[in-house]
């Protein structure tokens, strides 16, 4: 049954209809797209229809990569929840009234009204956004790419202070959710952000007042954290330069709109429906009309029906085509009329494959007719790989893409041999679908696009439409998704954890722990960043046989400790050793571990709880060049003994342990001269058995006044 959940926060009809103009565009701006980085071609595609642009020339496209949400989230938003990949992505139009405007798709991280309310703090005043991906996603490469996207419309430069301000407002918000809900989180963060800027408050003190009475008003209970961060925001709106009246619009619209949403909530069940008064509560279920053939004209009725849009009929909001997002999408607008009408289920599902039907012929025939003719138009899309303060339309490094179409402006297909791989690739949905069964659903849409003749492409598109969507439901339904948080991830820095919060330096591997035994190394990989600056230090694909493997964890006390019965140890080796005084953080890719079968694997795109991976080094350690193959009696292996010279003046190893027994005097052990804060070394282990290898710091080489600042030990297996 093709059934869209629909979230939606909106103003009642009178005030609307009393306050609010329809909104016209710019006459010097431009429509701006931009594309996640990790979109296959066919959900680029998948994209542009929804956002109405599919086929036109006027479009400008840019594409928001992962590193340009580090960039740009990283020092509010945790990178476990920024991910490692960019699938979110948004259209902006900006406009010369009427506040800011927003729509979205499955987006589950940020609301439509948190994107209006930070977008005004941002510096934005009037503006239309669309900000969707094709399947539900945190939406925070949407919010880095609107920011870049407007700035390319308008040719307007934001100020950098309150870009970052723009950010950590979000986070705020989101972070007090936690504990009091959205839309309570919402209102809370917007009312008393009105008042401080209305009212020209300054000091400490007054935000201080005007937080504790809007929570009070509000009847929303803050813990001394959240309100730490709410007054923290505040002062630093405070300091910025900002107009009410400019803001006015659209923050009192989001007040409105969560106001209505928190009454709604409060006078109904969890399964709440739209009243008369047009008003509708959050997450409720309600089928809505999928006619991508006629979206315009649709959204342009459902407009002209609601008398308390704020909307003009050529807004983008009004103009998406729902139905190419698929079933169960997540939609959410600060205007009511942009969710369009419901319609009974029937009709619903009718019209959707009436659709999907004639898309395909439309592109099988589109084919057809550019083989023929030869056509060179195209649609000509700008990627930008890459995000500055000052983005402009005419960046050095944009390249140019074309895409063919026909006179009316619909996208075709330039070259038949790119349309079966395209098909082939795009058919592949990391997230949440089977690769064999896509691709060969794929195969069979491709094939059906190159019959000759029209009535049997239709039927054989319907056939192959329905087997695809048959193939991705079935294979997210089969898929079991593992959480991170099941996982012991070592080392690790637990919240809170002091005694954990170092590492020694030296160690050259990662490990992943599970109380399963029935999980592989998948095709996904961890990436090690260091944390002081973003970069990437190494990224290690779970498939490398010669960087990963795993066993059986046998250790009595180990289970124990972990409260299992059995479990898998997975050990990832870097190609470099941890540093001393180094922060590191690890993210971890969908598919790392996978049952053999494809049935269960851990998709932290997926995992709603997710967990934090970072760790620090202490200034000392020692470590060995041990690899996948482990150590050998009677083989020289290398390693190095790492300190720090402020603290430490001597090191010394003494002693190796083996099995319980001390073998230090049968171990050949050769000290090299090094660096002034490392000293390698070549130690052969002539018994096998579980071996320590025990080193000692001091302050000093004097045996007589020296003090032991540091101890460090080494664990390994000698086969």
């Amino acid at each position: 049954m093709l059934k869209k959940k629909i979230a939606a926060m909106m103003l009642s009809a009178a005030c609307l209809a009393a306050a609010l103009p329809s909104v016209p565009v710019m006459a010097d701006s431009q429509k701006v797209v931009t594309l996640g980085a990790n979109l296959s071609e066919d959900q680029k595609n998948m994209i542009l229809k929804y956002f109405g642009v599919y086929g036109e020339t006027n479009i400008e496209t840019l594409t928001i990569t992962n590193e340009d949400e580090r960039e740009h989230l990283g020092s509010y938003i945790p990178l476990e929840q920024i991910g490692t990949r960019t699938f979110s992505c948004a259209l902006v139009n900006p406009t010369t009234s009427g506040g800011i405007q927003v729509k979205t798709a499955n987006l589950t991280y940020v609301t439509s009204n948190m994107i209006a309310s930070t977008l005004s703090t941002s510096g934005v005043t009037n503006c239309e956004v669309l900000a969707a991906a094709p399947f539900e996603v945190s939406g925070t490469g949407a919010l880095t790419g609107i920011l870049m996207a407007y700035e390319t419309a308008s040719g307007e430069t934001l100020d950098e202070e309150k870009k970052e301000t723009a950010t950590q407002e979000l986070v705020t918000t989101t972070t007090i959710s936690d504990s009091v809900g959205q839309a309570e989180a919402t209102q809370i963060v917007n009312e008393t952000k009105i008042q401080v800027i209305e009212g020209n408050v300054v000091s400490t003190g007054d935000i201080e007042v005007i937080v504790d009475e809007v929570a009070e008003e509000e009847d929303v209970t803050l813990s001394d954290e959240d309100r730490a961060l709410l007054v923290e925001l505040l002062e630093k709106i405070a300091e910025l330069d900002y107009d009410y009246e400019e803001m006015s619009t659209t923050l009192e619209r989001v007040q409105e709109n969560v106001s209505a949403e928190i009454a709604s909530e409060a006078s109904s069940d969890s399964s709440s429906t739209s009243d008369s008064s047009g008003s509708t509560s959050v997450d409720i279920n309600i089928e809505i009309t999928n006619d991508s053939s006629s979206s315009s004209d649709s959204s342009s009725d459902s407009s002209s029906d609601s008398s308390s849009s704020a909307l003009s009929e050529d807004s983008i909001l009004l103009n998406t085509d729902d139905s190419a997002l698929g079933s169960d999408v997540v939609f959410d607008a600060t205007d009511e009329a942009a969710l369009g009408e419901t319609m009974d289920t029937a009709e619903t599902e009718a019209v959707s494959a009436e659709s999907e039907a004639a898309a395909e012929a439309e592109t099988a025939a589109q084919t057809e007719a550019t083989d023929a003719s030869s056509d060179d138009s195209g649609l000509e899309i700008t990627v930008s790989d890459s995000y500055s303060s000052d983005a402009s339309a005419d960046s050095s490094e944009d390249v140019t893409t074309d895409v063919s179409t026909d006179g009316s402006g619909d996208a075709g297909t330039s070259d038949p041999s790119s349309d079966t791989a395209e098909a082939d690739a795009a058919a592949v949905d990391e997230s949440s679908q089977s690769d064999d069964t896509l691709t060969d659903a794929a195969v069979e849409a491709d094939d059906v696009s190159s019959d000759d003749s029209a009535d049997s492409t239709v039927d054989e598109a319907e056939a192959a439409e329905a087997a695809q969507t048959e193939a991705i439901t079935e294979a997210a339904a089969e898929t079991q998704v593992i959480s991170v948080s099941e996982l012991v991830l070592a080392p690790n820095t637990e919240e809170g954890d002091v005694e954990n919060s170092f590492v020694l330096a030296g160690q050259n591997y990662l490990t992943i722990s599970t109380a399963r035994t029935d999980l592989v190394a998948g095709s996904g990989s961890l990436s090690l960043y260091n944390m002081a600056d973003g970069s990437l230090i190494e990224e290690i694909p779970m498939s490398d046989t010669t960087k990963v493997v795993s066993e059986a964890i046998t250790d009595i006390e180990v289970l124990a400790d972990y409260g299992w019965t059995e479990g898998t140890e997975f050990r990832i080796y870097l190609n470099r050793a941890l540093e001393p005084d180094m922060s590191y953080y690890v993210l971890i890719g969908d598919d790392v571990l996978t049952t053999a079968d494809g049935s269960a694997a851990v998709q932290p795109s997926l995992d709603a709880e997710l967990v934090s991976w970072q760790f620090d080094t202490y200034s000392y350690g020692i470590g060995l060049t041990e690899g996948v193959n482990g150590i050998t009696a009677g083989s020289t292996v290398s390693g190095t003994l790492y300190m720090d010279t402020a603290v430490s003046g001597y090191a010394v190893i003494d002693s190796i342990i083996t099995n319980g027994v001390d073998v230090t005097e049968a171990t050949t052990l050769d000290v090299n001269s090094g660096e002034i804060d490392s000293f390698t070394f070549q130690i052969t282990f002539v018994q096998s058995g579980e071996t320590e290898i025990h080193v000692s710091y001091y302050d000093t080489a004097d045996e007589g006044s020296r003090q032991l600042v540091g101890e460090a030990t080494c664990t390994v297996t000698v086969k």
